[in-house]
Protein backbone atom coordinates (compact mmCIF):
# COMPACT_ATOMS: atom_id res chain seq x y z
CA UNK A 1 0.00 0.00 0.00
CA UNK A 2 3.09 2.03 0.10
CA UNK A 3 2.94 4.33 -3.31
CA UNK A 4 5.39 6.76 -3.93
CA UNK A 5 4.72 10.38 -3.40
CA UNK A 6 3.00 11.41 -6.91
CA UNK A 7 4.44 14.96 -7.97
CA UNK A 8 1.85 15.48 -10.46
CA UNK A 9 -0.45 15.42 -7.53
CA UNK A 10 1.31 18.10 -6.06
CA UNK A 11 1.32 20.23 -8.83
CA UNK A 12 -2.35 19.82 -9.30
CA UNK A 13 -2.94 20.92 -5.61
CA UNK A 14 -1.05 24.07 -6.23
CA UNK A 15 -2.60 25.29 -9.20
CA UNK A 16 -5.74 24.35 -7.69
CA UNK A 17 -4.95 26.40 -4.36
CA UNK A 18 -4.21 29.26 -6.79
CA UNK A 19 -6.96 29.09 -8.36
CA UNK A 20 -9.36 28.55 -5.62
CA UNK A 21 -8.03 31.52 -4.23
CA UNK A 22 -8.24 33.77 -6.87
CA UNK A 23 -12.07 32.69 -7.10
CA UNK A 24 -12.57 33.66 -3.62
CA UNK A 25 -10.17 36.83 -3.94
CA UNK A 26 -12.62 38.13 -6.85
CA UNK A 27 -16.33 37.44 -5.14
CA UNK A 28 -14.21 38.80 -1.66
CA UNK A 29 -13.69 41.81 -3.94
CA UNK A 30 -16.87 42.28 -5.65
CA UNK A 31 -18.80 41.88 -1.60
CA UNK A 32 -16.45 44.69 -0.91
CA UNK A 33 -17.08 47.10 -3.91
CA UNK A 34 -20.71 45.82 -3.32
CA UNK A 35 -20.85 46.44 0.51
CA UNK A 36 -19.65 48.70 3.14
CA UNK A 37 -17.80 46.09 4.94
CA UNK A 38 -14.12 46.77 5.68
CA UNK A 39 -11.22 45.31 4.19
CA UNK A 40 -8.90 43.45 6.90
CA UNK A 41 -6.16 41.56 7.15
CA UNK A 42 -8.59 38.50 8.56
CA UNK A 43 -10.25 38.05 5.44
CA UNK A 44 -7.45 37.66 3.58
CA UNK A 45 -6.21 34.77 6.03
CA UNK A 46 -9.77 33.33 5.76
CA UNK A 47 -9.02 33.32 1.40
CA UNK A 48 -5.71 31.47 2.18
CA UNK A 49 -6.93 29.00 4.42
CA UNK A 50 -10.06 28.04 2.65
CA UNK A 51 -7.91 27.48 -0.52
CA UNK A 52 -5.28 25.25 1.10
CA UNK A 53 -7.85 23.20 2.72
CA UNK A 54 -9.92 22.45 0.00
CA UNK A 55 -6.92 21.90 -2.42
CA UNK A 56 -5.44 19.64 0.39
CA UNK A 57 -8.01 17.44 0.87
CA UNK A 58 -8.76 16.99 -2.82
CA UNK A 59 -5.14 16.31 -3.29
CA UNK A 60 -4.81 13.69 -0.66
CA UNK A 61 -8.30 12.34 -1.39
CA UNK A 62 -6.95 11.62 -4.68
CA UNK A 63 -3.86 10.18 -3.39
CA UNK A 64 -5.34 7.75 -0.85
CA UNK A 65 -2.61 7.84 1.07
CA UNK A 66 0.39 10.17 2.66
CA UNK A 67 -2.29 13.15 3.71
CA UNK A 68 -0.34 14.87 6.20
CA UNK A 69 2.33 14.65 3.43
CA UNK A 70 0.42 15.52 0.53
CA UNK A 71 -1.51 18.63 2.63
CA UNK A 72 1.59 19.90 3.91
CA UNK A 73 3.64 20.14 0.59
CA UNK A 74 0.46 21.80 -1.01
CA UNK A 75 0.70 24.25 1.87
CA UNK A 76 4.41 24.89 1.12
CA UNK A 77 3.86 25.03 -2.58
CA UNK A 78 1.42 27.64 -2.09
CA UNK A 79 3.56 29.55 -0.24
CA UNK A 80 6.17 29.74 -2.49
CA UNK A 81 4.42 30.25 -5.09
CA UNK A 82 2.37 33.34 -3.71
CA UNK A 83 6.28 34.43 -2.40
CA UNK A 84 7.31 34.58 -6.30
CA UNK A 85 4.34 36.25 -7.61
CA UNK A 86 3.93 38.45 -5.00
CA UNK A 87 8.22 39.69 -5.27
CA UNK A 88 7.73 39.70 -8.95
CA UNK A 89 4.99 42.48 -8.38
CA UNK A 90 5.38 43.73 -5.48
CA UNK A 91 8.34 45.70 -4.97
CA UNK A 92 8.46 46.53 -1.42
CA UNK A 93 10.50 43.97 0.60
CA UNK A 94 8.00 41.85 2.46
CA UNK A 95 7.01 41.35 6.40
CA UNK A 96 8.91 38.50 7.89
CA UNK A 97 5.94 38.22 10.85
CA UNK A 98 3.37 38.47 8.18
CA UNK A 99 5.54 35.51 6.18
CA UNK A 100 5.57 33.17 9.28
CA UNK A 101 2.01 34.18 10.15
CA UNK A 102 1.12 32.82 6.41
CA UNK A 103 3.71 29.60 6.45
CA UNK A 104 1.56 28.51 9.85
CA UNK A 105 -1.95 28.75 8.76
CA UNK A 106 -0.72 27.17 4.69
CA UNK A 107 0.61 24.13 6.90
CA UNK A 108 -1.72 23.52 9.33
CA UNK A 109 -4.81 24.49 7.22
CA UNK A 110 -3.19 21.95 4.26
CA UNK A 111 -2.05 19.36 6.64
CA UNK A 112 -5.40 19.41 8.35
CA UNK A 113 -7.26 18.99 4.81
CA UNK A 114 -4.92 16.46 3.56
CA UNK A 115 -5.44 14.05 6.74
CA UNK A 116 -9.24 14.59 6.34
CA UNK A 117 -8.59 13.77 2.33
CA UNK A 118 -7.16 10.58 3.47
CA UNK A 119 -9.57 9.78 6.06
CA UNK A 120 -12.64 10.58 4.28
CA UNK A 121 -11.79 8.60 1.30
CA UNK A 122 -12.31 5.35 3.12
Amino acid sequence: MSKSFQFSLLIKGIILASALALVLSLGFGLLLSLTSLPESELSLNIILIVSVFIAGLITANSSGTKGLYYGLAVGIGFIVFLFVISSIFISASPSWLKMGEKIILALASGGVGGIIGVVARR
